[in-house]
């Protein structure tokens, strides 16, 4: 997968995810930030992304370790 699959994939589980909550779904882009931001989902869900990414792509950029990331961007370059 590319970055822009990628990013994609992430905007679907996100309004997945906010639908699963009853909440509306929003437009996701690079540059949306996952945690803390105008997105309704918290640590769990964030963690159930990564999981899906893993599966999806067949990469684990955190099998050493904890890698920072913000946005679903940074995210996307990881798996990318």
């Amino acid at each position: 997968m590319n970055r822009d699959e990628i990013i994609a994939a992430v905007a679907e589980s996100i309004n997945r995810i906010l639908r699963d909550k009853n909440l509306d779904p929003v437009g996701v882009d690079a540059a949306t930030v996952l945690i803390g931001g105008a997105v309704a989902i918290d640590s769990l869900d964030l963690a159930t992304i990564v999981v899906e990414l893993e599966g999806t792509t067949g990469k684990d950029p955190f099998a050493a370790g904890f890698i920072g990331f913000s946005t679903v961007g940074e995210l996307a370059d990881l798996y990318a």
